[in-house]
């Protein structure tokens, strides 16, 4: 049983056009009059040819060695950005002091409804700072309802240490509100 018969067709010869073009292939040389400017391509032209002699290095290296090549532009990339961004030894003389970790917690002391504040204060400056009394705002409804400060229970902090600051105030009803704390002294 034979699936298919291939039978040879000859050849015919098609006649050239007059003008000397070569019809519909899109590999003949561009004249002069469809070039592109001179400037711009020889840029084109300068940046492919470079771009080949990069994809010719790359494809000869070893696997081992096109790992080690694709680490180090990881790697310089990030350290570009790290510049570009800035040191954190900066960020930290702008803003020694840092308030994190704040927690708001409902709690009932002996039939009364408090609110327990716990938050930690950092230093990030690379000197003793002093600690600041923290002003605590409670927010309901976008509006503040009860401002107080908390005194904190050392007065300066060590370069690079961290101080935990508790406190209890008193609930003002309804719901939980949110709390905002900030520094009292403008200079942390």
């Amino acid at each position: 049983m034979v699936d298919a018969h291939f039978v040879p067709v000859p050849a015919r010869e098609v006649p050239r056009r007059a003008g000397g073009t070569r019809g519909l292939n899109d590999n003949h040389r561009f004249t002069s009059s469809n070039r592109r400017n001179g400037p711009a391509n020889r840029f084109a032209s300068l940046a492919a040819g470079t771009l080949r002699q990069t994809e010719r290095v790359l494809q000869s290296l070893s696997n081992g060695a096109f790992a080690v090549v694709v680490a180090l532009a990881f790697a310089a990339t990030f350290a570009f950005a790290g510049l570009l961004l800035g040191s954190p030894a900066e960020e930290a003389d702008a803003r020694p002091l840092d308030i994190t970790h704040v927690s708001l917690t409902p709690r009932d002391d002996d039939g009364m409804r408090i609110l327990q504040v716990n938050a930690i204060i950092e230093n990030r400056s690379a000197e003793k700072s002093p600690m600041p009394k923290l002003r605590a705002d409670l927010i309901a409804g976008g509006q503040v309802i009860a401002s107080t400060y908390i005194a904190t229970p050392v007065e300066e902090i060590d370069a690079g240490h961290s101080r935990g600051i508790t406190a209890r105030l008193l609930h003002p009803g309804g719901k939980t509100p949110e709390l905002r704390l900030s520094f009292a002294e403008s200079g942390a």
